[in-house]
């Protein structure tokens, strides 16, 4: 099981954050951490939590979420998670199940049917994606339903290759996971054929 530490490290005295979970440009080691999870979203929230309170003040002590026990790019041992990237992703829409809102996230997703967009997408940007696809998606009866994926900074793994032409491949494989946005729920599953199985013990 992944262990997610929010560490803290230091900023530079001029640098200015496109938002509340980036990482300032070659980070000096953290100094301390706050907190371990389990849960990315959570360990993420609390870095968010402590960066809004220091934010505009004299306080250069930034957080930031790493993944313990993996090798990452900046620090050993650590493998840095945030700021998150999103994409927006389809699925099939489950048999029985209904929307209460364009934000809701069924607990049965199990496979994407393709990223629409290659381009990483900020937060806000995501969520109003998701939330447009998905009014169209039940103003017309559509199959598919729209969730957000969010993508960790770091890669876990990444290789380079050159072929006899010259030409070079990058391949960099990094983690997603499934985003459940604040403003919306899992829907109602009470039409659903397989209600009887506990669907709450189904991870992502």
């Amino acid at each position: 099981m992944s262990v997610y530490r929010v560490v803290v490290t230091e900023t530079p005295p001029d640098w200015n954050p496109d938002g509340l979970d980036d990482v300032p440009p070659h980070p000096p080691e953290p100094k301390r951490y706050l907190g371990e999870h389990s849960d990315l979203f959570a360990a993420v929230q609390a870095a968010i939590e402590h960066n809004r309170q220091i934010q505009g003040g004299q306080n250069r002590e930034w957080a930031v979420v790493c993944e313990m026990g993996s090798g990452g790019k900046t620090w050993r041992g650590l493998r840095i998670c945030t700021p998150l990237r999103y994409k927006i992703a389809s699925i099939w829409w489950p048999a029985g199940w209904e929307p209460v809102s364009p934000f809701d996230v069924p607990l049965c997703v199990c496979r994407t049917q393709g990223t629409l967009q290659e381009d990483l997408l900020t937060y806000d940007q995501a969520l109003a994606t998701m939330k447009a696809l998905n009014q169209q998606a039940i103003d017309r009866a559509s199959t598919l339903w729209y969730v957000m994926i969010a993508v960790e900074n770091e890669p876990i793994s990444r290789s380079i290759s050159y072929d006899p032409a010259g030409l070079q491949t990058t391949v960099e494989i990094r983690k997603i996971h499934i985003a459940q946005p604040a403003e919306g729920g899992r829907g109602d599953c009470s039409h659903c054929p397989a209600r009887g199985l506990d669907c709450t013990t189904v991870s992502e």
